[in-house]
């Protein structure tokens, strides 16, 4: 069986106040080690990226979309051009060429990385592509745990049930810490495996084993 890891939406435009008119990360990068040790625990990587900018920020207004700029670039704004767009993730982590697989998103995508819509008519292929693998054991890691993370585990958890999930809160990042909580407390519920770090996950992994041992004898 395939273990995979998932890195949702690792990208530098989520760090930018001016590419995000509603929403942006307190400094998301402390996540990149994490990320890349979860990935070290996995037969397969997958990158889940968000192509789109958000349409109400300052940027949007002076960023075209080839990531050109309207006028003479400012201080301000001379990280936008290309920045905010989708192809530059967090420093440290792989190219997107590198990764096993990857998949694009577009718009806000607070529902998950499953579906291109909220009414889960149209499949991004995830599903699909974990089945190929013969996943049973998948990592999530990413943009935001209150959003795109949580809704994707969620996701998973209700369309497979020959899968693992763990969600790496080390490997994440969310809004505020009263969220976070209660987004924690939702996943738990639901029966979705949380780790405190990819330090805890070899352990997490050999209790899977031995469920499925059980269940097998």
């Amino acid at each position: 069986m395939t273990i995979v890891a998932i890195d949702i939406q690792p990208q530098f435009r989520f760090t930018c106040m001016a590419a995000n008119a509603t929403h942006f990360l307190l400094r998301p990068e402390n996540m990149v080690n994490e990320l890349n040790r979860q990935a070290a625990l996995a037969d397969k990587r997958v990158l889940i990226e968000n192509v789109s900018i958000d349409p109400e920020s300052i940027c949007a207004t002076v960023v075209n979309r080839n990531g050109v700029m309207f006028g003479r670039p400012s201080g301000f704004f001379s990280q936008c051009a290309g920045g905010c767009r989708g192809t530059h993730l967090l420093q440290g982590l792989p190219s997107p060429a590198d990764y096993d697989h990857a998949l694009e998103l577009s718009g806000k995508h607070v529902h998950g990385a499953c579906f291109h819509e909220a009414n889960e008519a149209n499949s991004t292929g995830l599903l699909e592509w974990l089945h190929e693998q013969k996943a049973d054991t998948v990592i999530i890691g990413g943009l935001a745990i209150e959003e795109t993370v949580a809704n994707t585990a969620k996701q998973l958890s209700w369309y497979s049930d020959n899968l693992h999930i763990i969600v790496n809160l080390g490997a994440c990042h969310g809004y505020a810490p009263e969220s976070t909580i209660e987004t924690i407390y939702q996943m738990r519920k639901m029966g979705i495996t949380v780790a405190s770090n990819a330090e805890a996950i070899p352990e997490l992994m050999r209790r899977f084993s031995g469920i499925n041992q059980v269940k097998v004898s």
